[in-house]
């Protein structure tokens, strides 16, 4: 087969949606025997893509001056099948979300994709059954995963203990969670708590410039989310800390192997929004040989084999463990890396694509079993 992915605009490469949903998968399929190639949507599509392709995959928003819609029916209309793949709940972008707006503005354009695309694709179970339910439409979970030719083992060569968290700027909300148990746990144990991602500038300049936005009243819909940041901020400030500002999506998987984790952690609030997420800040945590501590929620708790419940309370008391009881940490690590290897690699995903991409009864698919051992 020869699968298209239709991205955005030419500068896609930014996105870590496009890292994941577009890139990863390439390679995965690639793997297989299939041909892949990504152009971005503008006015036109050159002919020879719509002679290329035999699956064509959108996923998520257009901009302005494009016309996903005519493109969908352009490439019906050749015999092509056509896939729409989501991997967030755009119905349920909490309103303090920095996409919100974005969001809500295309909700009929992604409605129309999915009404007219063949089937759905997405890495959520909780969002498959909401496509199933309310569009009728065969609905193919294609999980994310991991390239182990970008994802190398963490050097492991710092002194003492690294806890740290990765994740972008939506998650200040979810840090609210963790903060006093970091604070409880500071005060009776010797760490470095790493931040890696949340902002693109160093963390005290996005800090500096949230207040200034609060106190001029620059985007007063925001204003809940800069307080929440600075809240958390100012947790931070009273321990030994480090940041590392985000870093492009191709060159983020050996950022965070430097970044060298010893726990990562994953904490989630119990929402809508969220349970439509996946999985994949565990999967790059194991991929580097870090431990990961997650909410007891969903996604995290179908995957991940240590949990805690969004008490800090039961933070503090998982926390600790690892902390302080070094061969449970590596007992814990040891399952979860394997558990990723085996069901996340790319190896292990590029069956999943390949089965959505696939025309029913049509062309034929490679190797098309799941080894369950």
């Amino acid at each position: 087969m020869n699968i298209l992915f239709i991205v955005e605009d030419p500068a896609c490469w930014r996105s870590g949606i496009w890292f994941h949903r577009v890139e990863t998968p390439s390679h995965a399929l690639e793997m297989r025997g299939h041909g892949t190639k990504t152009v971005a949507l503008g006015k036109e599509i050159p002919e020879r893509f719509y002679d290329y392709a035999d699956t064509v995959v959108f996923g998520r928003i257009y901009g302005a001056g494009s016309y996903p819609l005519k493109a969908i029916a352009e490439f019906k209309k050749r015999g092509k099948r056509v896939l729409y793949d989501m991997d967030d709940d755009f119905w349920q972008v909490a309103k303090d979300n920095p996409s919100v707006l974005v969001s809500n503005a295309l909700k009929d354009q992604y409605e129309a994709m999915i009404k007219a695309s063949d089937a759905v694709i997405t890495p959520s179970n909780e969002l498959a059954r909401k496509f199933k339910k309310h569009f009728k439409k065969p609905v193919f979970l294609c999980p994310n995963g991991i390239d182990y030719r970008l994802y190398k083992p963490r050097p492991k060569n710092h002194e003492g203990l690294i806890i740290g968290y990765m994740g972008a700027s939506s998650h200040w909300k979810d840090l609210q969670i963790i903060g006093p148990a970091l604070s409880e746990l500071y005060k009776k144990h010797e760490f470095l708590f790493t931040i890696y991602g949340i902002t693109a500038e160093p963390l005290e300049a996005a800090m500096y410039y949230y207040q200034k936005a609060l106190i001029l009243g620059l985007s007063p819909e925001k204003n809940k989310y800069y307080d929440e940041a600075l809240r958390f901020y100012m947790t931070l400030k009273q321990m030994k800390m480090y940041h590392i500002p985000f870093y492009p999506p191709e060159l983020h998987p050996s950022a965070l192997g430097r970044a060298d984790f010893d726990i990562g952690l994953a904490p989630l609030q119990d929402t809508e929004f969220n349970r439509g997420k996946s999985c994949v800040k565990f999967y790059e945590y194991a991929s580097v040989g870090t431990v990961t501590l997650a909410s007891n929620v969903e996604p995290y708790k179908s995957e991940v084999n240590y949990c805690a419940k969004n008490t800090t309370k039961d933070w503090i008391k998982k926390l600790e463990r690892l902390i302080v009881d070094e061969k449970f940490r590596e007992k814990i690590l040891k399952e979860q890396m394997d558990y990723v290897f085996k069901k996340r690699s790319i190896d292990a995903i590029g069956l999943d694509w390949e089965l959505a991409c696939q025309r029913p009864g049509g062309l034929p698919v490679l190797n098309q079993q799941r080894n369950e051992d």
